[in-house]
């Protein structure tokens, strides 16, 4: 069963989802709006502000994580 479980899997690899938020989250910032579908602009959402708050720190560690 599926109960607890966080994010979608896209029917993807782990690195290819990596390398699919990494690249949408680039665009994002980049061109300030992006298409895609519901699920993976929901999924990216947590992506995105996950970096945000890490560059929102200021700090050594939260540029090496971005």
């Amino acid at each position: 069963m599926r109960h607890q479980k966080k994010g979608r899997k896209l029917n993807r690899t782990a690195s290819h989802r990596k390398a699919l938020f990494s690249n949408l989250a680039a665009s994002l910032v980049i061109h300030k709006k992006i298409t895609t579908t519901d699920a993976k602009g929901k999924e990216l959402r947590s992506y995105v502000e996950r970096l945000v708050t890490y560059a929102k720190q200021g700090d050594v560690h939260g540029r090496r994580l971005i």
